[in-house]
């Protein structure tokens, strides 16, 4: 194999590993002052199935299962409801009018008690991270925030704009909150905390927890070696070449987050587990165990997982729900915090 790598070229990289890569894991939003002054009558509406949300829309709001969306390119908004049927577009403050008058015809009240907020990697929809939330749900009785955002349209800045967007529609009857990212997730969570940080803002006191699935937390070598390559940056966009290239700019503006957090990183073990040969140590086909690494995790484990799949793992599954409950994946005995990096 070490004869054979050095004459790979960087396109045939591309190929093998950017599947892998993209499954893992524009401009700015328009806020809602950007919307025109003078509002339009409300278009009629076909209340049309969706597919809830792709590649090109972001939610800013949540309310109770139902969302707002804004899309990526055109900058309009639209209402969905919980099985991403479209019930209004238009301004947001056309969807929040819609969603008002439906709240009160549907008798739908607000989020109450513990939240969890799902976050998925780079080129995932929402649905990657439903069995997660189904098990955290029933299992732990939170409520389920699964946040969709246009990955691959926009800058890390500009989801982490949704992001607070998102929390702060949440409403006062919302007790706590928890987060839980996947691959890219994780970083839109530490930008919204930089964020914060750097506009000398407290975080909201409800933040609580938060369990990061395969974060990206020193950059990516991958992204690093296809950085290059055209399909990388088509699939992979904006956000894709902030793991790579752009990786310098975006780590100053991360923070680490001052609530109890836990990482779980995928790392093939035994001699018949095989790693990515362009990584080095430990891995998960897409990022090493290494680069999951952050000083001030109050847990971390090594579990034989694959990147694109490690957020449906069973034992994933009942180890972020035990952290949520006591502050570690297994026992307190066998907590592994992370107090520096070497």
């Amino acid at each position: 194999m070490k004869t054979i790598f050095p004459t790979i070229t960087l396109a045939l990289l591309g190929a093998c590993f950017l599947p892998t890569l993209a499954f893992a894991q524009a401009e700015p939003l328009k806020t809602n002052e950007d919307s025109a002054t003078q509002e339009a009558p409300l278009r009629h509406n076909w209340e049309l199935k969706t597919l809830g949300g792709m590649q090109f829309w972001t939610d800013v709001k949540h309310l109770s299962g139902w969302r707002i969306q804004q899309n990526s390119e055109t900058g309009h908004f639209r209402l969905i409801d919980p099985s991403a049927v479209r019930f209004a577009f238009g301004s947001c403050q056309q969807c929040e009018a819609a969603f008002s008058k439906i709240a009160t015809q549907k008798k739908i009240h607000p989020l109450k008690g513990k939240v969890v907020i799902l976050l998925h990697g780079l080129m995932r929809t929402s649905a990657s991270m439903a069995p997660l939330g189904e098990f955290l749900k029933t299992k732990g009785k939170f409520e389920i925030v699964n946040f969709q955002y246009a990955s691959t349209r926009k800058q890390v800045q500009d989801h982490a704009s949704a992001l607070e967007q998102v929390i702060d529609s949440l409403g006062s009857d919302v007790t706590e909150i928890n987060f839980v990212g996947h691959s890219l997730g994780n970083i839109v969570v530490r930008r919204y905390l930089g964020n914060q940080a750097a506009a000398k803002q407290p975080i909201d006191p409800r933040i609580k927890r938060m369990v990061m699935l395969g974060p990206p937390n020193q950059g990516s070598r991958m992204a690093r070696l296809l950085r290059s390559s055209f399909s990388f940056k088509v699939i992979a966009g904006v956000s894709g070449a902030e793991l790579s290239n752009s990786w310098q700019q975006l780590e100053p503006t991360l923070a680490t987050p001052e609530f109890e957090f836990g990482i779980i990183a995928g790392g093939q073990v035994g001699k018949n587990k095989l790693n990515n040969l362009l990584l080095t140590g430990k891995d998960d086909f897409t990022v090493s165990v290494e680069e999951t690494k952050l000083s001030g995790a109050y847990d971390f484990q090594i579990r034989p997982l694959i990147h694109t799949t490690m957020m449906k793992d069973k034992e994933v599954l009942q180890d972020t729900l035990c952290f949520f409950e006591n502050g570690y994946f297994k026992s307190e005995s066998a907590r592994r915090p992370l107090t520096s990096l070497k």
